[in-house]
């Protein structure tokens, strides 16, 4: 799934850099090391869930827009990923519908709310 993410994500912003973790821990190393404007979160990680990494990661990175992806229904997923922090939740059945104009709202969101946007 990351990897056809990833290349989803590529295909309209190619000059981004995408960075992947496959566990809690790694993403928030990759957050501290890269300090990124968007995070795509999963809920179900081995190591963690990951609305609880959000608020972390929003310790880390406050501008950081964090997009919360899970095969759970939306409407109950969603409470709980805004509650923590989150900018937006996608369901994956909804993915390639809902995700590129999710990413463009937090980028544009993230762009405006810099000094420098």
């Amino acid at each position: 799934m990351r990897a056809q993410l990833r290349e989803h994500l590529r295909s309209a912003h190619p000059a981004s850099i995408i960075l992947e973790a496959a566990s809690g821990a790694r993403a928030l190393e990759l957050c501290r090391v890269h300090g990124p404007r968007l995070v795509l979160m999963d809920v179900g990680l081995p190591d963690a869930n990951g609305i609880e990494l959000i608020p972390r990661i929003k310790a880390l990175l406050p501008e950081c827009a964090v997009i919360v992806v899970s095969q759970h229904a939306a409407h109950v997923g969603s409470v709980y990923a805004r509650s923590a922090g989150a900018f937006a939740y996608v369901s994956k059945d909804a993915i390639y519908r809902e995700l590129l104009k999710a990413v463009a709202d937090a980028l544009r969101s993230a762009t405006a709310g810099s000094p420098n946007g």
